[in-house]
């Protein structure tokens, strides 16, 4: 008896390593319609000579050198390249119906690393409130805020820059003390894409205002 419960017990222990050995990377990126995504696989020591791609749990494209031509499947074809070489995924004209995890083989091997593909909208260009709303130079304080829709943005961070120096990484808030350290012209917001428009500056005067374009 004592014989059969030791046995049942690495029985166990051997399952519970063979589930937990092979443990998913699991790396989330964004894209908005129209983008093109490009997913890389993690380098291998030897020449690829089969590359498999799967979002889900279903083909994307399929190779296997002198036996399976380059395929791909599905919503895919027409729009979608795969390096033989090095086994680099590209996606032209993404849309929402592209959202799903997507995981790779190369040469028969499934990699740890598999990718969260999640759809962003386009960051809208930020508008820039100021508190309080009688805020002018003899305010001993004054606070910008950043507001806008920005919940389906994805991750977004926010950058303040005054008068002509450098963007600074910040918060949601900007507080502006009134003295000679902080004493400025314009402060511009911008968000996390370079890209993307920054908010029209505001001018400090008799009371802060936007300035006009």
């Amino acid at each position: 008896m004592k014989l059969s419960t030791s046995a049942g017990f690495w029985l166990l222990a051997v399952l519970l390593l063979a589930a937990t050995s092979f443990s998913q990377d699991q790396t989330v990126k964004y894209f908005k319609v129209g983008d093109t995504l490009q997913l890389s696989p993690q380098p291998v020591s030897e020449q690829i000579y089969s590359v498999v791609w799967k979002y889900g749990k279903n083909l994307l494209a399929e190779w296997v050198k002198d036996q399976i031509p380059l395929t791909y499947y599905s919503r895919f074809k027409g729009r979608t390249t795969v390096n033989t070489g090095t086994g680099v995924l590209e996606i032209r004209d993404m849309t929402a119906a592209d959202t799903r995890l997507y995981s790779v083989e190369i040469n028969n091997q499934v990699q740890s690393q598999v990718y969260q593909i999640v759809e962003i909208e386009a960051v809208p260009q930020p508008e820039v409130k100021v508190t309080p709303l009688l805020c002018n130079s003899t305010s001993e304080s004054c606070k910008l805020v950043c507001d806008g829709v920005i919940n389906k943005a994805g991750p977004v961070e926010y950058f303040w820059k005054k008068d002509d120096g450098e963007w600074e990484q910040s918060g949601k808030k900007m507080e502006i003390l009134n003295n000679e350290e902080t004493a400025c012209e314009n402060f511009l917001l911008q968000d996390e894409e370079p890209e993307s428009p920054a908010a029209p500056p505001f001018s400090e005067g008799p009371e802060m205002e936007q300035a006009a374009d």
